[in-house]
């Protein structure tokens, strides 16, 4: 565990002896903030003509506000993901002293699982800039402390997952810019595909003229394809929690999801054994 601590304390240290984690913050205070402020004023105005937006009472504060700006804020996280993950391996390989880091007495796990508690450990400031907005929210109308614990664990588990991610990508690639641009290109892919798939429609797309038997393939595959393609998105399972609403298949999700690209994160690191 030490070795995991001295690891995390060193590349959580670096993102702030370079610019990478003041400009993360900076945008993500800046982007953050402006998502904050309209979605008030923009629940102000449904408050008070509640019926000129499709109401006839005045909305629910979690699930008008609340829920759409914390969704927002670990979506926003998905895009800074990059810069976070983008150098902790790809960058080691460049410069040389992954080989460095391997004479020391230091197993793979120390060196992964510290490189991501130090990533995580940026995602957290991100968190801390969350709260403040919500204490501001809290003190103008309180809010069940429920609501608040599981919508900021849903930014950090949203948060967590793409971290695995980018770490991955930054474990098989030798330069930091090819990995960041890898992460971003598949987090946008996952995001592309969750919002298309719920235009998807439910029924069988198969046409009626075809075989009965062709028509059951063809429902069954697109009936798979669309269920994966409505599960698969990380933030797809965050808005129900950011209401309160915890189900496990939600937090399940999390877990795996990161947990399976720390493990192939882990593979990437033994298959420089298999090179040697």
């Amino acid at each position: 565990m030490s070795a995991i601590l001295s690891i995390a304390r060193r590349e959580f240290s670096a993102y702030f002896t370079t610019a990478t984690g003041y400009v993360v913050l900076g945008m993500f205070a800046a982007i953050s903030g402006m998502a904050f402020t309209l979605s008030l004023l923009g629940y102000a105005k449904m408050s008070l003509a509640p019926t000129a937006y499709g109401y006839t009472a005045t909305p629910d504060f979690a699930e008008s506000f609340l829920s759409p700006y914390l969704v927002f804020c670990g979506t926003l996280i998905m895009f800074l993901a990059p810069l976070i993950t983008m150098r902790l391996v790809a960058e080691e390989k460049h410069r040389g002293t992954m080989e460095l880091l391997h004479t020391w007495p230091l197993r793979d796990r120390d060196i992964i699982f510290g490189k991501y508690l130090a990533a995580l450990g940026v995602v957290s400031l991100m968190l801390l800039i969350i709260a403040v907005h919500l204490i501001l929210v809290g003190v103008m109308s309180p809010m069940e402390p429920a609501v608040l614990i599981f919508g900021m664990l849903t930014v950090f588990l949203m948060g967590a997952a793409f971290i695995s991610l980018g770490l991955f990508i930054s474990s098989i690639t030798r330069n930091q810019i090819t990995s960041g641009t890898i992460t971003f290109g598949l987090s946008l892919l996952l995001y592309i595909v969750g919002n298309l798939s719920e235009q998807l429609p439910e029924g069988n797309p198969a046409p009626a003229a075809w075989p009965g038997i062709l028509q059951q393939v063809v429902g069954r595959v697109y009936a798979l394809f669309r269920g994966l393609s409505l599960e698969l998105p990380v933030d797809a399972h965050a808005r129900e929690m950011a209401l309160g609403v915890v189900l496990p298949k939600d937090i399940g999700y999390y877990i795996l999801f990161s947990a399976f690209f720390l493990f192939l994160t882990f593979r990437a690191f033994e298959s420089r054994n298999w090179r040697a």
